[in-house]
């Protein structure tokens, strides 16, 4: 799938897409060839997967970020 960051708060963010329904939750964690302080709202993101969290939630997964 792909999207952009919509909102970034503290180690976690969103990801809006027209694929999913919603926002997409992604952690830190599952952020690719990116830091989390690098990050800025509005970036676009070249492919992330549907996976799920410690929490048995649906978040983002392998999150890719276009380069620039």
């Amino acid at each position: 799938m792909k999207g952009t960051v919509k909102v970034l708060k503290e180690g976690f963010g969103f990801i809006k897409t027209d694929e999913a329904e919603g926002d997409v939750f992604f952690h830190v964690s599952e952020l690719k060839g990116v830091q989390f302080d690098d990050l800025e709202e509005g970036v676009t993101v070249l492919e992330f997967e549907m996976g799920e969290g410690r929490n048995g939630k649906k978040q983002a997964v392998n999150v890719m970020l276009a380069e620039d």
